[in-house]
């Protein structure tokens, strides 16, 4: 047997070995016996022995090129599946959509009834707001919360009232204030634009309004606070409105320009009942 026969037996051993066994022994005896015995078919160019090696090598290089492809495409694969420092990469879930802006506070309903006893006049205001008499009569300023002249409704931004409470002690700065006077000779105009330029300091825009019937007209450039006039027979009325809440100014967001105007369409005025004295002290 020449070394080309010895080759040959070597590769039958091989794929012996690594097939699986399923043809009996005595075939196999045969197929051997007969690449033996059996001529080999002369070429007339014989190929060197060492090409069945070189095309075994070329053949596990180009497996070994498939696998280590297979292997990257895999790996970067992987990779972009994880994030930097090697952990799972986590795709975020999308933003829900943006939840609607909170609606403003719904203003409180004027469900009780003020009547002043010195000013002739009687005005809508929430429940539970704290209402302060005036004590002394109005010649001159604007009635705050610290004034002695002016009818004072005031919130406690739905806080209960302490007992001996008053408006000036208010935790939250939302109150209206009426007040009237007698005109002195003035016509109601020069009335109003004297309260407006020299008194309260708002300047001269103003819009008109009707209340309880009668022409008048709301200052809107007053420092934080509307104020609306009126003159009635030989009398000027003043409804004042003031919203501010520095801790939390969402507080003072209701009481615009339409609440304003709802409390105007409750007020009704009786400039007859009005006192220009003030009350004499109990004895």
């Amino acid at each position: 047997m020449n070394a080309n026969h010895d080759l040959e037996r070597r590769i039958a051993d091989f794929y012996l070995t690594e097939a699986p066994q399923r043809a009996p022994d005595r075939v196999l005896r045969e197929a051997f016996s007969s690449i033996d015995t059996t001529p080999q078919r002369r070429v007339l160019i014989r190929m060197p022995l060492s090409f069945p090696i070189a095309s075994t090598y070329a053949s596990m290089a180009v497996a070994a090129a498939i696998v280590i492809a297979v292997g990257t495409i895999g790996l970067a694969a992987f990779l972009r599946g994880t994030d930097q420092t090697g952990g799972p990469q986590v795709t975020p879930s999308p933003s829900p959509s943006a939840s609607p802006s909170p609606s403003p506070t719904v203003p409180p309903a004027l469900t009780e009834t003020f009547t002043s006893s010195m000013h002739g006049i009687s005005v809508g205001h929430p429940a539970g707001w704290l209402t302060q008499r005036a004590t002394e009569t109005w010649t001159s300023g604007v009635p705050q919360q610290d004034t002695e002249f002016g009818d004072l409704i005031c919130s406690f931004g739905g806080q209960p009232i302490p007992a001996e409470a008053d408006c000036w002690a208010s935790p939250v700065n939302i109150f209206v204030s009426l007040a009237s006077q007698p005109l002195g000779g003035m016509s109601g105009g020069d009335w109003i634009a004297d309260f407006l330029t020299v008194d309260a300091k708002c300047g001269t825009i103003t819009e008109p309004v009707t209340i309880d019937g009668t022409p008048g007209v709301i200052a809107r450039d007053c420092i934080d606070a509307q104020a609306a006039l009126i003159a009635v027979d030989d009398r000027g009325y003043l409804i004042w409105l003031y919203a501010t809440a520095d801790d939390d100014p969402a507080l003072a967001e209701p009481y615009d320009r339409a609440w304003f105007d709802q409390l105007l369409a409750t007020v009704e005025l009786h400039p007859e009942d009005a006192v220009d004295e003030a009350p004499s002290a109990s004895p």
